[in-house]
């Protein structure tokens, strides 16, 4: 009987336990791509200021042209390095790619490029800014993301602000700089 009792005990204390980290690990993935697009937004903002343009960093390619922040790409103006080492997948708290794009996209969830202040409007969509992107992201770890950049802001969670995460693709999306 106190065997059983024991085991009840500890299995319980391993479920409690288990919970308890699993949240830990969200809140530190959360915590890491916050902190990476904090730290990219003078880098972006100076190669923009160089060269006149918005830069590229692709966690999932090789060479100059795909890592212009870490590498010369011969763009007229560019001052770099403004970054230490290129982008890679391990930057990515997933293990997913980790992508700076020189543009934004139409269309992560609300099809309308980047609702900054969550009318339900794009405020900046094509070459007017930088987003980065981060695949294999879930659900949980994206709403800590937004409530870091976007708390308080109209509209829904995952389309409004800064911050915008499809849940079907697991692609969390956040504005580093814009015009």
């Amino acid at each position: 009987m106190e065997l059983v009792f024991s085991l009840t005990i500890m299995t319980i204390l391993v479920g409690v336990v288990s919970l308890r980290v699993s949240g830990m690990t969200n809140k530190a993935r959360a915590a890491k791509i916050i902190s990476m697009v904090e730290s990219l937004r003078t880098p972006v903002v100076l190669y923009r200021e160089d060269t006149g343009a918005w830069p590229i960093e692709y966690s999932n390619r090789t060479g100059a042209n795909v890592h212009r922040l870490a590498f010369d790409p011969g763009v007229t103006g560019w001052e770099g390095p403004y970054i230490e080492d290129p982008s890679r997948r391990s930057m990515n708290p997933t293990g997913g790619t980790v992508n700076l794009y020189n543009q934004i996209p139409n269309g992560f969830t609300n099809s309308n490029g980047i609702d900054i202040d969550g009318d339900g409007t794009s405020d900046y969509a094509g070459t007017q800014g930088s987003i980065i992107l981060f695949t294999g992201i879930d659900e949980e770890v994206a709403v800590k993301v937004d409530a870091a950049f976007d708390e308080g802001l109209a509209g829904t969670w995952s389309d409004a602000g800064r911050v915008e995460y499809n849940s079907e693709r697991r692609q969390l999306a956040v504005l580093v700089a814009s015009n």
